[in-house]
């Protein structure tokens, strides 16, 4: 059996955390968090560890730990717990708890560690020093990189990272908790008053939520449903009442949609899906949503018409999607991949 620590601080989610409900005759995984992380119910057992992240959303905090010690997502009493375990499983390298395990690791004091990166721009996160001395760290100490898009792995690549030591694996769903119902398609009319639209994700700029209010506005007998801080274990039945999602997330900077666990739900629930084409939205979405070029309102109003006004074309659409998440976002494909490398490191 091997034992397996999974660090993600104040970010431990049921996101990531349906992929990891190991046959826990192989894999012993035990979950490192914050005290008061995003999600609760998890299918492993938690340790939690004090944080300067649950202090709150304060700028100030954020600014001062950013400047010395590079990042306030630093978990208290973590070194206690090396020798607790085979494997530590971080998330990204520009988080402090990382470089905590990266010393830890250079020290000897830890066996092994692994890092999941979902980062895909090149050298963010460094324009801080402090917090470019720690990714840049935890990048030469690690063991091993998972990536859930092969664009997380080609921006590890270009920071120097071997890719011998890189893995993609897709971030998969629960088939059986997200899945297509016939309440979707119960519909028989045309009359745009019975569609609903669906927003999931944070009420923020960089998420679109601007050209969200001008699509809709357009759309007036259209109903919005926005979800954006509901219980994880809600999110199925959310799907299955909408009849297409609209994702119109935007590039900034220094971020763009790294995964978007929000495509993935959609497309094992059948929900025909109308996106921007930033970040990693087309390699997750493949050939099957509708993309549109970023800003670009008209096209977006018109797809989301033409999807409106056709239902053979919304089911025809959703269940090719759910094909592509049996294919490719099988939280069980995922578990399975992750335990065969946590077996050959």
């Amino acid at each position: 059996m091997i034992k397996v620590a999974l660090v993600r601080g104040k970010y431990l989610n049921n996101f990531e955390g349906q992929n990891y409900n190991f046959n826990k005759k192989e894999i012993e995984l035990t979950g490192i968090s914050s005290f008061f992380p995003i999600h609760h119910n998890f299918p492993f057992p938690i340790i939690k560890l004090p944080s300067l992240a649950d202090l709150g959303n304060n700028r100030l905090l954020k600014f001062a730990a950013n400047r010395i010690l590079g990042d306030s997502q630093m978990l208290f009493g973590l070194e206690k717990l090396a020798e607790k375990f085979d494997i530590f499983h971080t998330a990204d390298p520009h988080y402090y708890y990382s470089y905590q395990l990266a010393r830890l690791r250079k020290k000897r004091l830890i066996k092994k560690l692994i890092v999941t990166s979902w980062e895909t721009i090149p050298f963010n996160n460094e324009r801080i020093k402090k917090k470019r001395e720690i990714k840049r760290f935890v990048l030469k100490q690690a063991d091993y990189f998972i990536c859930y898009t092969s664009k997380a792995k080609e921006c590890l690549i270009k920071e120097g990272v071997d890719k011998r030591k890189i893995e993609v694996v897709r971030l998969g769903v629960d088939l059986d908790k997200f899945k297509i119902r016939n309440l979707k398609f119960k519909n028989t009319s045309q009359n745009a008053k019975s569609i609903n639209v669906l927003f999931a994700g944070r009420m923020v700029k960089e998420k679109g939520i601007d050209d969200l209010k001008k699509a809709i506005v357009n759309l007036p007998d259209v109903n919005l449903i926005v979800a954006n801080s509901i219980n994880y274990q809600e999110m199925p039945r959310v799907y299955n009442q909408a009849d297409i999602l609209i994702m119109p997330s935007k590039k900034t900077k220094t971020w763009e949609e790294q995964y978007g666990m929000v495509l993935v739900e959609a497309m094992a629930s059948g929900l025909p899906i109308v996106a921007y084409d930033t970040g990693a939205i087309s390699e997750v979405l493949g050939e099957t949503g509708i993309m549109v070029k970023e800003n670009d309102i008209v096209f977006l109003i018109r797809n989301l018409k033409k999807l409106i006004s056709d239902k053979d074309l919304r089911t025809k659409i959703g269940r090719i999607e759910r094909k592509r998440a049996k294919l490719e976002f099988d939280s069980i494909k995922t578990n399975k991949k992750i335990t065969e490398i946590y077996k050959k490191i």
